[in-house]
């Protein structure tokens, strides 16, 4: 019985967590793995040595865990992928805010709604830059970051110049995130045109960045 209550109520606090807090689940993720090889390595030991079935159950019943806890974040709800309402500033922040919200849920790419919602950001972006010939700096980096996850190199090209613009603010001279993007924009562009990458970016993997 007091099994039975820690199991279910490890399901209800794991599954809420998961919920609740984005990324979460690749937190879990990592754990089941090791499960898994946890228990490949038992039934492999048992072949050769006489193992007690009970070693088994409280794997098992952890992974039963982990996994109501993955299924759990893919019901987590997202935000809006662009701002309706506001000024421009406010528009292309909340779109790169979200943009790496996304990237940081394993829902995008198990349920494959991150092109659409990259194309409805991207769609705006396009309309702001369009309008508007007087971004300032963190304004250029917010609208390059929305551009370089396009699938073309014309909006790679795009993504670059707003971010070597972006770069070159005394302001963002320091942000990491701001020069990387200048490399990264360059190398993707270079990459979609058949030449080769200049700053070895495009092979490096970053759930925030990339």
């Amino acid at each position: 019985m007091k099994r039975t209550s820690i199991f279910l109520i490890s399901i209800i606090v794991v599954t809420f967590l998961s919920y609740r807090i984005e990324s979460f689940e690749f937190l879990l993720i990592a754990i089941i793995l090791l499960l898994l090889v946890f228990l490949i390595l038992l039934v492999i030991i048992s072949i050769f040595k006489t193992i007690n079935p009970k070693r088994f159950k409280t794997p098992i019943l952890m992974l039963a865990v982990g996994l109501a806890g993955v299924l759990a974040s893919l019901l987590r709800p997202y935000d809006e992928a662009i701002l309706e309402d506001g000024n421009r500033s406010e528009k292309l922040k909340y779109a790169y805010e979200t943009d790496q919200k996304d990237r940081m849920q394993l829902k995008s790419y198990v349920l494959g709604e991150l092109n659409s919602r990259d194309k409805k950001r991207l769609k705006q972006v396009k309309e702001i830059c369009m309008q508007e010939n007087n971004l300032v700096p963190i304004d250029k980096f917010h609208a390059a970051f929305v551009y370089h996850h396009s699938d073309n190199s014309k909006d790679y090209k795009m993504a670059y110049q707003l971010a070597a613009a972006a770069s070159e603010a005394p302001s963002l001279q320091n942000r990491y995130q701001v020069q990387w993007l200048r490399k990264a924009a360059y190398d993707r562009w270079m990459i979609s045109i058949g030449k080769p990458e200049k700053f070895n970016t495009q092979g490096k993997f970053s759930v925030e960045l990339n």
